[in-house]
């Protein structure tokens, strides 16, 4: 899912699971700064979602794939981070992905329906085994311009906004 504009001078590919911990704290520490260098054209970032901690994360990257035929991907992306529930809870339940959808606007039939059928599921599985090749040492972690990023860098932001607009 492609945050920003395709003209951007730089292009930053971040792996995330959303049921991921580690990936929440990389929205608290640079989320901002990154909304920001996207408003700014400076960057463009491609989300690849993955699923790997269980059928919670399959559901919640179903409603982000139905969340981004609407543009949405990354209100409801912020959101799910916002309420993420620990890992293997049962979290993000389709009532739970409709609730979060409400806030960000999506209530219309095609979401509400999509998220309770699992529309996307298979794509979602099926993409995070190609993924898994790409991303081998679990999330987060980004590529900037097709080179790894540190992972500690993406916890920093002031390191991180050195290093996209460097």
């Amino acid at each position: 899912m492609l945050v920003g504009s395709d003209n951007a001078r730089r292009r930053l590919v971040v792996f995330e699971d959303p049921q991921c911990p580690y990936c929440r704290q990389f929205e608290e520490a640079s989320g901002d700064l990154l909304r920001r260098e996207v408003a700014a054209g400076a960057v463009a970032v491609e989300y690849r979602m993955r699923c790997f901690l269980g059928p919670e994360s399959v559901r919640a990257d179903n409603a982000l794939a139905l969340a981004a035929e609407t543009g949405r991907f990354d209100q409801l992306r912020r959101e799910l981070f916002a309420t993420q529930p620990p890992e293997h809870s049962g979290g993000f339940t389709a009532e739970d992905l409709l609730g979060l959808g409400r806030r960000v606007g999506l209530d219309d039939p095609d979401y509400v329906t999509g998220v309770r059928e699992g529309r996307y599921e298979a794509w979602v599985v099926e993409v995070d085994r190609r993924f898994q090749q790409q991303d081998p040492h679990g999330t987060p972690a980004a590529l900037l311009d097709g080179e790894p990023v540190d992972s500690s860098v993406l916890y920093d932001g002031q390191a991180l906004g050195d290093l996209l607009r460097g």
